[in-house]
């Protein structure tokens, strides 16, 4: 099978909004499916998926990747500039494999179409965006305990990287 192309991933899931999803309580009826902001990493293709029912990160696979074998739902590490995410694999006939990260579902907050496009680009910005180096500690004498807290797992988790993105109030 030939590599996924976002436009085959759009044609995808607008047959799964006309049939699987069609008078689903969970999709908005303003929204339409886009695959938006597609770019190249490594040998895949990674963008936002905009459906009624969610917002996806998509990784669509060049090549053949070892978890383009893995059943849906198998959880992969994707590595971005901006860190590691955990996604799922997926499978759609007529599509074959792919990579999914949740973003945002249901998509109620969204009150039209423009508005959730306005977000693809700034997600894209935000996971491209090289990670941030840890803070080295200035030297200053022999280390003394400065708190009792566990120490903060490193990289990025997908829900900072989106509250960073998206600030308190969600979709604006």
């Amino acid at each position: 099978m030939e590599p996924a192309s976002p436009a085959a991933l759009e044609a995808c899931f607008r047959q799964v909004a006309a049939t699987r999803m069609a008078g689903v309580a969970l999709c908005n009826p303003v929204l339409e499916v886009e695959a938006l902001g597609f770019r190249p990493w490594g040998d895949h293709q990674v963008g936002v998926l905009v459906t009624p029912w969610s917002m996806l990160l998509i990784c669509l696979p060049g090549g053949d990747p070892d978890w383009a074998a893995s059943p849906s739902g198998t959880t992969v590490t994707l590595d971005l500039p901006s860190g590691a995410y955990d996604v799922l694999s997926a499978h759609e006939p007529g599509l074959g494999p792919y990579l999914t990260g949740s973003l945002f579902s249901p998509m109620f907050d969204f009150a039209d179409l423009d508005q959730a496009r306005a977000v693809a680009p700034a997600v894209m910005e935000q996971a491209f965006a090289p990670a941030a180096p840890e803070p080295q500690p200035a030297p200053s004498g022999p280390a003394e305990p400065t708190s009792s807290e566990p120490a903060q797992p490193r990289g990025l988790t997908r829900r900072g990287l989106f509250t960073t993105l998206l600030g308190p109030g969600g979709p604006a």
